[in-house]
């Protein structure tokens, strides 16, 4: 667990990190898109925390992020599909951006936690 909210930690950090150089360089729509992957990766930690809060067990805790990590990114399916269907690149590109997140932390939560 403890080098899973090192990873994730790090993400957030160099997230933010990457969203403030690109707001130096006047690119503020990539530096949206990276504040977004940053605050999916700030839920997890939140997450994370939350599920040591909630006991002691390693397997309880196990259990407990990984139903947040397949519940939470429902909605963001459900709007992905909204925007395509609207037909608003905006919104995709900002649902994208999440899933993509959610994918890497799924990859880590297997190496680390798996």
């Amino acid at each position: 667990m403890d080098e899973l909210m090192k990873a994730l930690q790090a993400k957030v950090a160099e997230a933010a990190q990457s969203a403030a150089a690109l707001d130096a360089e006047d690119r503020r729509d990539d530096a949206n898109l990276e504040k977004i992957r940053g605050n999916v990766y700030g839920i997890f930690v939140s997450v994370l925390q939350a599920a040591a809060k909630q006991s002691s067990d390693e397997a309880t805790q196990r259990s407990f992020f990984e139903g947040n990590l397949e519940r939470i990114p429902s909605g963001w399916r459900i709007a992905r599909a909204k925007a395509e269907e609207r037909g608003d690149t905006v919104r995709l590109m900002q649902e994208n951006v999440k899933l993509a997140a959610i994918d890497e932390i799924w990859q880590l939560f297997r190496e680390l936690w798996g």
